[in-house]
């Protein structure tokens, strides 16, 4: 029983850390690895959905609407910035990163202006189950579930709508696509908007696991980043997904090996390794590696 209990631990440590990647990256998988903008502010986009989901919930909105109140918020509020500030730095990594991290300290400052440095919270939902004599939270399966399908989702929208189509045609060639009657800031603000959405709502679902702050998207800022990085701009959402894989994998063997902080610090030194031997990420690496067996 022990031995079963402590195999399924490992097992639900895995997909525990899977999913906190993949939910952390999900929106920026759309504004870095398709926009080409580095956005440092993503966190606060995610702070922004924590307290909106928070602020509904305990004014009697039940969570799953509160959550959509997130997303719903943090796209506007994405929409805003993309207008005013983004949409000047497309493709202009190194602009686009010192300019989004002024924005990260004007967002999270002035939350604290103006919401003071109290902290909010949300109940974590579900309850937990037992194995092997181990408790486990129910709640961080959903999480998985919950990552799992928006990955799906904005699969499905860039692949089989027309917006997808419009999407991918001007990220690609933004001077074609607008020859052939694409709007393409239309589309810029659309998909900035959706990333940022897709922020608000990991806010939000994280907000049921960890106390709300003007600095809570700081914690996870980083470690999104580190992912879409590693993923790279071949496929981003399957390179999101590979680098989540690896990721998980290294800090799940790492937290029970050593420690959880150690964990947390081979993540970094697995993405450092990782990208020493595909600098331009695991997609682009398994795009190349496909093209050269179809040569052959």
């Amino acid at each position: 029983m022990e031995f079963s209990g402590q195999l399924f631990s490992w097992i639900y440590q895995y997909f525990d850390n899977m999913a906190f990647l993949l939910l952390a990256a999900s929106g920026l998988i759309l504004i870095y690895g398709m926009m080409g903008v580095i956005n440092m502010a993503h966190g606060e986009l995610m702070m922004i959905g924590a307290y909106i989901a928070a602020t509904c919930f305990h004014a009697g909105a039940p969570a799953p609407v509160a959550i959509v109140a997130a997303g719903v918020g943090a796209g506007i509020a994405g929409i805003v910035l993309e207008r005013l500030v983004i949409r000047h730095f497309y493709n202009q990594l190194l602009s686009s990163l010192v300019m989004t991290w002024g924005l990260s300290l004007i967002l999270s400052q002035g939350a604290l202006l103006l919401l003071g440095p109290s902290i909010m919270n949300m109940p974590t939902p579900f309850g937990s189950f037992t194995v092997g004599g181990f408790s486990f939270g129910a709640y961080r399966m959903v999480l998985f579930a919950v990552a799992i399908g928006l990955i799906v989702a904005v699969w499905a929208l860039f692949r089989f709508t027309a917006f997808g189509v419009a999407a991918r045609a001007a990220m690609e060639n933004p001077r074609m696509a607008a020859a052939l009657g694409v709007d393409t800031k239309r589309v810029y603000t659309l998909t900035f908007a959706l990333g940022s959405a897709l922020g608000g709502i990991a806010g939000a679902m994280f907000a049921q696991t960890a106390t709300i702050s003007p600095f809570f998207g700081q914690n996870y800022t980083p470690l999104a980043f580190i992912t879409v990085v590693m993923g790279g701009s071949a496929n981003a959402i399957l390179g999101l997904v590979y680098a989540s894989l690896y990721l998980a994998g290294v800090q799940t063997i790492a937290s029970n090996v050593f420690n959880v902080y150690v964990g947390y610090v081979s993540i970094m030194a697995a993405a450092l390794v990782a990208l020493l031997v595909m600098p331009s990420g695991i997609s682009d690496f398994v795009q190349r590696r496909r093209a050269r067996a179809m040569e052959r």
